[in-house]
């Protein structure tokens, strides 16, 4: 975590002194009415308890994948701490082909179909998987559909978004986000430990909270697209 740290501080400390804004900024102060705006927009609601329950399923097997593997499927333990790597690698690809993908069919498109490809995995591949190759296999599924959601997440709320509230309005995502990315693990280890069939229950939980996610978004795209399914949006 500490390596973690120093990376994305090294990394942030170069962007503050390189990036430059392309017109001088001009400070003005946003109406107090303007910051409840958001919540008034039933497909920004939307959108908002989208990305959180998203967030739910998506935290599962990053948060249990290691020790699933180990616990469930009897991998060595060196091999268990592998799987985090082998989903981040595979995730890398998912980011690049997520961009790649929604440049072509829509960010919202790519997002709800890769979203969707992830709970998908999570029922039909996470739940069976206790050897060795098919924990590896889903690692490499997930990793890569999952990319497309930390890809593709902060894009959905700013195509939506007036200019002068594209940050307010990321941020309002980002924060509803943050709550199960901080609380899924404990949530995760306490239907491990108190559930009757044990990682079964944690994989469809994990797998629902996709799904449930997806839809809801769907939803939301479905009500800014004034119902037009079949528009690259």
């Amino acid at each position: 975590m500490r390596t973690a740290a120093f990376l994305i501080l090294g990394l942030q400390i170069i962007a503050i002194l390189t990036v430059r804004p392309r017109t001088k900024p001009v400070p003005k102060r946003m109406p107090t009415g303007r910051f409840a705006a958001p919540f008034t927009e039933f497909p920004f609601v939307l959108l908002l308890l989208g990305v959180l329950v998203l967030t739910f399923g998506i935290f599962i097997p990053l948060d249990y994948l290691a020790v699933q593997g180990f616990q469930e499927a009897h991998m060595l333990e060196e091999m268990a701490q592998y799987l985090v790597s082998i989903f981040n690698a595979a995730s890398l690809f998912g980011r690049l082909g997520a961009g790649y993908g929604a440049d072509r069919i829509g960010r919202w498109n790519m997002f709800i179909i890769a979203c969707t490809v992830s709970g998908i995995s999570e029922f039909a591949v996470w739940i069976p998987a206790k050897h060795l190759s098919i924990v590896v296999g889903f690692a490499i599924m997930f990793g890569f559909a999952s990319g497309a959601f930390i890809g593709l997440s902060g894009a959905l709320p700013i195509s939506v978004s007036p200019p002068p509230e594209m940050g307010y309005r990321l941020g309002v995502v980002f924060l509803a986000a943050s709550i199960p990315a901080l609380t899924m693990a404990p949530i995760g280890g306490a239907i491990l430990q108190n559930s009757a069939n044990g990682w079964l229950d944690v994989k469809i939980f994990g797998g629902f909270m996709c799904l449930a996610g997806s839809a809801i978004v769907l939803l939301s795209r479905w009500l800014y697209t004034e119902k037009r399914f079949f528009k690259i949006f």
